[in-house]
């Protein structure tokens, strides 16, 4: 069965095809929504950050994605007591919320992508994308994510926090859109987005193009390989592997 799904715009995605495609390979791409010239100049924009502006964020510090954040991630999240839930990484994240300051120039990508993801929840097509708080206690967390050459990576995992908050809008499945915005074997040479299927890891980058659309779903264990793992690790580097992401997340 295949995974990759050609469409011009969101109303041209036949649902039960494509969903019946990510059950089987638990992820699926859909190409065509997003033009390469538009990502790359958004990701131009986004690589010209400066890691003086890199944060960390406390246990309480939660409110702090709810503005435009640029948080650095390095090693596990959950500790030793939550081994069980621990999901090691090292990754880049550029908060940049759908009511905040547009200062990456990727608001209309965010929207588009947002919109998409609501598609498949069955959900209004705007659902989220204001700052008012949702019925359900819900927001969109807009957000570029960057994997530093030199390593970064993300363990296999499933999500567990976006998982609860589509139960809290009376969905079994859970489903995450992610925008790509680099190719592998030219932003960078090893590693890239995977999902486990079968025991088997499939990395989907190897077929993946700028401006294709990952769905998977709160089945799918997935992660990311170290990219370009032979690289002394550099934090004022802004090569590496960078995707978009607008999960629904508690307010």
């Amino acid at each position: 069965m295949k995974t990759i799904f050609k469409y011009k715009n969101i109303t041209e995605i036949k649902k039960k095809k494509v969903l019946k495609s990510l059950d089987k390979n638990h992820y699926v791409i859909l190409r065509g929504l997003f033009h390469k010239s538009e990502v790359k100049k958004v990701l131009n924009k986004i690589k010209k950050f400066s890691h003086n502006n890199d944060q960390i964020r406390k246990e309480n510090q939660y409110d702090l994605i709810k503005n435009n954040y640029q948080r650095l991630m390095f090693g596990m999240s959950g500790g030793v007591n939550g081994f069980l839930n621990t999901n090691s990484r090292y990754i880049r994240v550029f908060y940049n919320p759908l009511w905040s300051k547009d200062i990456y120039s990727g608001r209309n990508l965010l929207i588009r992508l947002t919109k998409i993801q609501n598609f498949f929840y069955n959900l209004d097509e705007n659902y989220g994308i204001s700052e008012k708080k949702t019925k359900d206690g819900l927001f969109v967390a807009s957000r570029f994510q960057h994997y530093p050459k030199g390593g970064g990576f993300l363990s296999p995992h499933r999500d567990d926090a976006a998982i609860k908050s589509a139960k809290k809008l009376g969905i079994k499945l859970y489903y995450n859109c992610l925008l790509i915005m680099t190719k592998k074997g030219r932003d960078y040479k090893s590693g890239g987005g995977y999902v486990i299927n079968n025991n088997k890891v499939i990395n989907y980058e190897n077929v993946a193009e700028v401006g294709d659309v990952v769905i998977y779903n709160s089945k799918t264990i997935h992660g990311v390989e170290d990219i370009d793992s032979s690289f002394f690790p550099n934090l004022n580097s802004n090569d590496g592997r960078y995707v978009a992401l607008t999960t629904l997340f508690k307010w």
